[in-house]
């Protein structure tokens, strides 16, 4: 007893700077704590396409190796999801070029699955709508039309043509990592619980998160 009275304020002091060592700890493993989750490491399939907006050159998916992609299989001619998913994508554009990582760390990806109708006029006047920046942001096709479809179920989309030639398809956007591996799949415009301002956030954390 006597011990702990001469050394109480020494000890108080001890456990007082232990208790501060242990809130500093946890406070910063929460702040540096990535709050993205990342079900999936799937290879993503490997494509060569036309790039459209680089006046149709031969792009291969492994070019984009080292960059963590936004992937999204649209139809320009769509009435309702795919404008307003590609909506969502401009702005993740803007947020990406805001922090210097379009073009350089990351880049968006639109495949048509469409290629009948979207020609590559019809896809570089779609594009222009969102003042998709050519730089980080890539607008491709193939003619064979079979091959598109075929494509974006590779990816694990659901796509059903009727007989009008219209689509029904899955509302995705996927995050593909540097090394080509898709990690996980975030819903666009079909997303009723979030703003565009919020999707287009949450995409541009999992890109910081996985760069």
């Amino acid at each position: 007893m006597t011990f702990i009275r001469r050394h109480a304020f020494k000890i108080a002091l001890f456990a007082l700077c232990a208790l501060m060592g242990a809130y500093l700890l946890v406070t910063y493993l929460q702040e540096n704590r990535s709050s993205v989750s990342f079900p999936m490491d799937t290879p993503a399939p490997a494509y060569t396409l036309q790039s459209e907006l680089e006046e149709g050159r031969s792009f291969s998916s492994a070019e984009s190796d080292g960059k963590v992609r936004l992937v999204y299989f649209f139809w320009a001619s769509c009435p309702d999801v795919c404008p307003a998913t590609t909506f969502i994508l401009s702005k993740a554009q803007d947020q990406l070029k805001e922090k210097g990582l379009l073009g350089t760390k990351a880049e968006l990806q639109s495949i048509t699955f469409d290629p009948e109708r979207d020609t590559p006029e019809a896809i570089r006047a779609f594009a222009a709508k969102f003042h998709a920046d050519p730089a980080g942001w890539r607008f491709l096709r193939q003619e064979d039309a079979a091959a598109s479809e075929k494509l974006a179920k590779d990816f694990g989309l659901m796509v059903v043509k009727d007989e009008a030639g219209n689509y029904s398809h899955t509302d995705a956007i996927f995050v593909v990592d540097k090394k080509g591996n898709i990690r996980k799949y975030i819903i666009g415009s079909n997303d009723l619980k979030k703003t565009p301002d919020e999707i287009a956030a949450s995409l541009v954390e999992a890109v910081e998160a996985l760069d």
